[in-house]
């Protein structure tokens, strides 16, 4: 795993913190007498809020201090598949997706949810829809993607995955102390669903038609559909719709519904037209077609069947909203996640005209939708199907054959060896360490683990208390649909985009990623994080000499109203076991309760000498070359965030060794205040089409955002050489159209809108 240079230029120590001296030798004091405050960081993002408060914790605790301290605030990219039940219905989506259902403006970081579950995993580890109190978001720079066996997750870096620890236990491990061949937790089971019937009364056409002043009956509707009761022929027959239908509709009233086969599959096409005629009533054409590559070549034959109503219905639902009706962008409908088990399966194999291999055996998928290859996996898991997804085809397998893709129901090996060895069963530490599924990994089938399990049972009447949570937790796994898959390998990348996270509460996991791997709920704004998991931290004693934990609370300034009032509650109780560190921007978004128990330390933007120190010590590290441009824009661009400019450096570099100016404005992807400078000037000065074309230049060709140009605008305006009461207006009209775009309106139209007043402010 490449490190990012944020973090491997992160300090450790306090010693090593560049700058912030007012705020760090007080913090010194308290490290070296161990006793500590509870501490409101406040200041701008990337100035070394973060930074102190983990160096801290390395003085405090040396080489215990992760243990000893929790962290919270990560979350997970917007692309991350995920399972949700809304108002009862099950669907397939991802993070983005819902959020642009529930964030109504763009500056919006939490949002409550009503009536809201995510798949998740009870206590006894059953898989289950839990509620979902809120969705969280906020900004990242690097992201992590997690490619393990069978499909991939992205996450924030500070993000944590739960994994099964030696003693059986499902705990919380960071992205960042994570490395390949570790082991991640997936599942197969069967989530039944309740859907019984077809709703089709929606797709119903008029029944009357207006003739002059009165209405007649339609007479070309020759049948209509309301709820059709669902069978294991219709979930067939849509599933290889997905594979080999599409639909024709003339002016939106004349409708037609085709399946396309090869030549050979003639028995298959009497079939769909056996289940047409038998469950919907209609007559259907069987004839030969031309090849798409060459029209001569009569290769396949057609399936047709005129209706409008079931033409539009397969429409709406075999394809991603607002996207257009081509095989890119097919998916499985959300329907048949809710339909029966035996439904969902039948829909599988219709769908295996997008197939090879043997159904029962191994089936591999295709297709140019890779959301529906993720759809397929998801569909294959909750069915108890072991389900892989890949770049261009989703994998389910039955039998376990020789190939490398195969999946099996493997669980770590370590917690069960140490069961077997406390219980002293004969030779089982061995046998098993000679069957392990890769040894790298150390993984081994549940079959297996079942056979010295009896003897296990057996020796329960002798466990002392010691060994009868261990045993419990082995039981527990052994009985559960969770099994394990191995880390293949871990990119880093750059991001510069919301990640998003949800509270769960009580459970705080839930699964996401093309197939599903189990999360930890990492949010830390909503009452029911501050209640459970900072809580349940907060109150256990520590086992250091220092005699308390400490919890770190990130972005505290997101904190919910609730939130804040139960962490109030939280530190006044457990004082004498924990202290608190909350980390924010606006220490004014703090109730007054928590600033009152709170040492404050204000945190500046760096020095320009500071921020030259630190990209020279970089620079030197990493054996770069860079012009003094490049410095000046990095300063420039960075703003005293140190973070900023490591990735900016980190992004440059792997363009070339040599950084130059124009290196450092592609990667930031901002606007060049050259740029910006001439389009205003050229506004105040009448020319407002060559205004508008750098406008437009920066907009389409070099791809920046509303936000990104209006907000070197305003720094431009400082720069004018025009009155203050001139600026002073200028700025104010900035803000109005930069509250314009928060709201998510046009860039282009605002922004054209926004030159438009500064001419006509310049002819006044």
């Amino acid at each position: 795993m490449l490190q990012v240079w944020s973090e491997k230029y992160r300090p450790q120590k306090l010693s090593e913190v560049i700058n912030q001296k007012h705020a760090v030798e007080r913090i010194k004091a308290f490290v070296e007498e161990k006793n500590i405050p509870h501490m409101l960081f406040a200041g701008p993002a990337g100035v070394g809020k973060t930074t102190v408060a983990l160096a801290l914790a390395h003085d405090l605790y040396g080489k215990e201090w992760r243990t000893n301290t929790l962290e919270l605030n990560a979350s997970v990219t917007p692309d991350t598949p995920i399972m949700i039940r809304k108002n009862g219905k099950i669907r397939r989506i991802n993070f983005g997706q819902l959020a642009k259902e529930y964030f109504k403006y763009k500056k919006e970081k939490v949002v409550k949810t009503e009536d809201l579950e995510i798949l998740s995993l009870e206590d006894n580890y059953k898989i289950k829809f839990i509620p979902v109190s809120n969705i969280s978001r906020h900004k990242v720079d690097k992201i992590a993607k997690i490619k393990f066996e069978g499909g991939f997750i992205k996450t924030s870096l500070n993000h944590s995955v739960i994994i099964i620890n030696e003693g059986g236990e499902l705990v919380s491990k960071r992205v960042e102390d994570i490395k390949p061949n570790d082991l991640l937790i997936t599942f197969k089971d069967v989530l039944e669903g309740s859907k019984k019937s077809l709703n089709l009364i929606e797709y119903r056409p008029q029944i009357f038609t207006k003739l002059k002043e009165n209405l007649i009956v339609n007479s070309k509707i020759k049948q209509i559909y309301l709820n059709i009761k669902m069978n294991k022929e219709i979930a067939w027959l849509l599933g290889l719709y997905l594979a080999e239908g599409c639909s024709v509709l003339q002016n939106n009233t004349r409708g037609q519904i085709v399946f396309t086969l090869s030549s050979e599959e003639r028995r298959m096409g009497a079939k769909i037209q056996g289940i047409l005629n038998k469950n919907f009533g209609l007559i259907s054409t069987l004839e030969t077609a031309p090849s798409g590559f060459d029209r001569n070549n009569f290769s396949s034959i057609q399936i047709r069947a005129n209706n409008t109503q079931l033409a539009r219905f397969f429409k709406d639902n075999f394809y991603e909203e607002e996207c257009k009706k081509i095989a890119k962008f097919k998916r499985v409908p959300d329907f048949v996640y809710n339909w029966s088990i035996d439904n969902r399966l039948n829909f599988l194999k219709g769908y295996m005209g997008d197939a090879t291999g043997d159904w029962k055996d191994c089936v591999r998928f295709s297709s140019r939708s890779k959301e529906n290859l993720i759809d397929i996996a998801w569909l294959g898991r909750i069915s108890s199907l072991e389900t892989s997804c890949f770049e261009r085809e989703a994998r389910i397998i039955w039998k376990k054959p020789t190939s490398f893709y195969a999946l099996t129901n493997l669980l770590p090996f370590e917690p069960f060896a140490k069961l077997f060895e406390y219980l002293g069963i004969p030779k089982a530490k061995y046998f098993l360490r000679h069957q392990l599924y890769g040894k790298k990994s150390k993984r081994i089938s549940k079959k297996l683990l079942k056979k010295f399990f009896v003897n296990a049972l057996k020796s329960k009447m002798t466990l002392n208390q010691e060994i009868e949570e261990l045993f419990n937790n082995c039981s527990k796994l052994l009985n559960s649909p969770l099994s394990v898959v191995r880390i293949k390998d871990i990119e880093i990348s750059n991001c510069y985009d919301y990640v998003y996270d949800v509270s769960v509460p009580g459970i705080e996991m839930f699964w996401g990623g093309t197939v599903p791997i189990l999360l930890h709920n990492s949010d830390s704004r909503g009452i029911d994080i501050i209640r459970g998991q900072v809580k349940n931290f907060a109150r256990t004693r520590t086992m250091s000499d220092v005699g308390y934990r400490l919890v770190v609370l990130d972005e505290a300034d997101a904190l919910t109203a609730e939130a804040q009032q139960a962490l109030r509650r939280t530190m006044e109780n457990f004082t004498s076991v924990s202290r608190f560190i909350l980390i924010c921007n606006w220490s004014s978004r703090i109730i007054e309760p928590i600033q009152s128990r709170a040492a404050i330390f204000r945190f500046k933007p760096l020095s320009e000498a500071d921020q030259k120190k630190y990209i020279d010590r970089i620079v030197k590290e990493e054996k770069l070359k860079i012009d003094k441009k490049a410095i000046d824009a990095i300063i420039y661009l960075a703003e005293g965030d140190l973070r900023k400019i490591s990735n900016l450096l980190q992004a440059s570099a792997v363009l070339g060794k040599k950084i130059t100016e124009d290196t450092i404005y592609e990667v930031a992807s901002q606007a060049r205040p050259d740029d910006v400078k001439k389009m205003v000037e050229f506004t105040l000065e009448g020319r407002f089409e060559d205004a508008r074309k750098i406008l437009q230049d920066m907009l389409l060709r070099q791809g920046l955002s509303g936000e990104d140009i209006i907000r070197e605008i305003h720094r431009q305006i400082y720069d004018l050489k025009i009155d203050e009461k001139d600026k002073i207006k200028l700025i104010e009209t900035c803000g109005e159209y930069e509250y314009r775009l928060s709201q998510g309106s046009s860039d282009t139209i605002q922004l054209e809108a926004l030159l438009a007043q500064f001419l006509v402010f310049s002819k006044k």
